[in-house]
């Protein structure tokens, strides 16, 4: 009889909380809305459009091999796009492009071409990644224009794609959907219980013959399906928009469960110690597009710069899209026992700090009189 009391009083506030997000929208704006912005701007910006690079071509010499190898720039590609976007010009225009930004590289064939074989090249900027990957790409493109003419003692056979590749905005999209589930259980949570705390909700249950960790308990069971609500949707943006094609979602959201609960009860954390939610919402959402910027979300723990990654170590949503990122785009099928055992304990320590922190703001309430 005790368990269905407590069922129907979880019920109850679920019920609650449902009501209160309908009515204050407000706390549904940043959950559903904030991982599909840095989901767009990101993968618009950084992933979509190709793999190719504006360059500026003045082809000055009408020779044969000069016209032989504008063919092979233009058809040396990539396992996505050709590698140049080519744009044909006078010296003076590309020049001028060039130093605005506006073109990557200068590529001129002078008109002695067929006698001294020499191209020139002008760069926006020598140090850059992306200045030595243009290069890299002309690089590959001589190469190629070398072996067509049995002029190579040694064919390079360069490995541009591997099997468990997936496109840039693809990586994106399946990392935005997990910032999705995560922020918006730790966001949720500290919404509603800041709005218990400034609505006196809390004092009205510890009237009530039940325990007042039961509201606790309501606000991650509606934090955890919010979440799941907000995953898909972001979810549905990256299948439309980015070429996102999710794979194993049941081992996905089964997995994520304990770690979603962690984080609304990481919310109700924050939201004790800070107590109004329009101080919390700013913090919560800073600190989770900084995870997704700078710990494994954007780019993969392995690529991140050594200081971004010795700070992924010690920061536990890292793991999150370490371990969950390659479940999503199937390069494994699943958890490994450890990983199940490192959610499932962390979870345990959270949900036994759950207590201590409703007696806290039950003393505070009383001691405050109210």
């Amino acid at each position: 009889m005790k368990w269905k009391t407590w069922y129907y009083a979880i019920a109850a506030v679920n019920r609650k909380n449902m009501k209160i997000l309908l009515r204050q929208r407000q706390f549904l704006v940043a959950p559903f809305l904030m991982p599909v912005v840095v989901m767009i701007l990101t993968a618009l910006i950084m992933g979509a459009g190709g793999d190719d690079w504006p360059v500026g071509l003045v082809n000055e010499s009408e020779s044969v091999e000069s016209q032989e190898f504008v063919e092979t720039l233009e058809s040396t590609h990539s396992n996505i796009t050709p590698y140049f976007s080519i744009r044909e010009m006078e010296y003076e225009q590309a020049s001028d492009a060039v130093k605005e930004g506006r073109l990557q590289m200068l590529i001129r064939i002078p008109d002695d071409f067929q006698q001294a074989q020499t191209v020139y090249t002008e760069t926006f900027n020598i140090n850059t990644d992306m200045m030595k990957n243009v290069r890299l790409r002309l690089e590959h493109a001589v190469l190629n224009q070398l072996e067509e003419k049995a002029e190579l003692q040694v064919s390079p056979e360069l490995i541009t794609v591997k099997e468990e590749d997936v496109w840039r905005e693809s990586f994106i999209a399946g990392s935005t959907v997990l910032l999705a589930l995560m922020f918006t259980a730790t966001i949720i949570a500290a919404n509603l219980f800041a709005f218990d705390i400034e609505n006196r909700t809390q004092k009205e249950m510890s009237l009530t013959p039940l325990n007042n960790l039961l509201g606790g308990v309501g606000i991650i069971l509606t934090s955890v399906f919010m979440a799941f609500i907000s995953g898909m949707f972001a979810m549905l943006v990256g299948m439309v928009a980015f070429r996102l094609e999710p794979e194993n979602l049941w081992i996905i959201f089964i997995g994520m469960i304990p770690a979603l609960i962690i984080c609304a009860i990481l919310g109700i954390i924050l939201a004790h110690l800070l107590k109004k939610y329009r101080v919390i919402q700013p913090i919560i959402i800073v600190t989770f597009m900084a995870t997704f910027f700078g710990a494994g979300g954007y780019s993969s723990v392995a690529g991140l710069p050594p200081i971004a990654r010795a700070f992924s170590e010690i920061w536990a949503f890292s793991y999150i899209f370490e371990w969950f990122n390659p479940i999503l785009h199937n390069f494994n099928n699943g958890l490994a026992a450890t990983q199940y055992i490192a959610l499932i304990v962390a979870t345990l320590v959270f949900i036994a700090i759950l207590p201590i922190i409703y007696k806290r703001e039950l003393l505070a309430k009383n001691s405050g009189g109210q």
